[in-house]
């Protein structure tokens, strides 16, 4: 009886030393899954923030670091308000890598339809950005305006206007750069160079949502700029669509053809532009549109496109901020406005 009470003692007593050790080492157990849960999934947001830092800005590579303190200031010097000649680079796409370095190659960099991949779409519109500014470059009284708005809905509001300016700024084309042409694939990270003032005379428009509003929104950006409208126009954007401006745009705008100088710019047929392609699509989505609704007002084609591209539902405000342009923005045709009505032919 004896032996078998002491049994019972000593079975208690490692019972009781067993529920101890849980309640001691199960904490712990669980304290240290915590930390390593805690360590693993906390640590992969910052790894890919680190990885994105470096991806959106170059990490330690200040070559990628684009804007600077010592950047060239827009209207510095009053450069801009000065200027009388309107340059405008029409936009056609929206900026959506970090990899901006590789925006004149990589249709990756760019929100691209399926039917702009593998057609030279990043080479053709960098050398536009290239065009813009080497024009600009060679008229001290130009305003160069990018001109295009938050046309993508995927890629939330970023505008084409302001992707270009971007563009302009990582790959360091402000002093006439070419980025086909120069071995050096990184330029010099010095942005304010000294013998260029074009970044001083840049600006963006942010609301055009097709050809005829780059135009028209762009003379109203050079009005808010400047005070006053341009005495001339230069245009830059591919060579299939020079008809579309020079003849359907301006000539709706009664703009004088004597002012208008129109650039058209294309990549090489090595990217898998077609031009014979591009100037078919040209005439049966733009130019027959455009030819019986000069203002882009009743064809289906023309508004679908507008709608399509303003996902994000904006209004300009140039009525505004143009009040001489208030009869022409809000006319719609089909004959042509008056030139009685638009503030140049005044």
């Amino acid at each position: 009886m004896k032996g078998n009470k002491k049994r019972r003692v000593v079975m208690r007593r490692q019972q009781s030393l067993t529920v101890r050790a849980k309640r001691i080492i199960l904490p712990i157990i669980a304290l240290g899954i915590f930390v390593l849960l805690t360590r693993t999934i906390g640590s992969a947001p910052q790894d890919d923030k680190r990885r994105q830092f470096v991806h959106l800005r170059g990490g330690n590579n200040k070559n990628l670091i684009w804007v600077h303190s010592d950047s060239q200031p827009f209207n510095d010097r009053s450069l801009a308000t000065q200027a009388t000649h309107l340059i405008i680079v029409a936009g056609h796409s929206v900026l959506v890598s970090g990899d901006v370095e590789n925006a004149a190659r990589d249709d990756s960099v760019w929100w691209l339809y399926d039917y702009q991949r593998n057609r030279g779409l990043p080479q053709a519109i960098v050398s536009h950005i290239q065009a813009g500014i080497q024009i600009a470059k060679q008229d001290e009284k130009s305003l160069l305006v990018f001109s295009g708005g938050e046309t993508r809905s995927r890629t939330g509001p970023e505008t084409e206007g302001g992707s270009y300016f971007r563009v302009a700024d990582a790959l360091h084309l402000w002093d006439g750069r070419d980025v086909f042409t120069d071995d050096n694939s990184r330029a010099s990270n010095n942005v304010n160079t000294a013998s260029s003032t074009v970044r001083a005379r840049t600006s963006t428009e942010e609301y055009a949502t097709d050809s005829f509003e780059n135009l028209l929104f762009s003379i109203c950006r050079f009005r808010e700029v400047t005070g006053t409208y341009p005495t001339k126009i230069t245009l830059v954007s591919f060579s299939f669509k020079r008809q579309r401006f020079e003849t359907l745009h301006a000539g709706a705008l009664q703009w004088p053809t004597s002012k208008f100088h129109y650039v058209g710019v294309d990549p090489p047929a090595s990217t898998g532009f077609n031009l014979k392609e591009s100037t078919e699509g040209e005439r049966k989505n733009s130019l027959e549109p455009f030819q019986t609704d000069p203002y882009g007002c009743y064809s289906d084609t023309l508004q679908q496109k507008r709608k399509e591209r303003n996902p994000f539902q904006r209004t300009a405000p140039y009525p505004l901020t143009c009040p001489e342009m208030q009869v022409l923005l809000k006319w719609c045709g089909p004959e042509l406005i008056p030139k009685s009505q638009v503030p140049w032919s005044l």
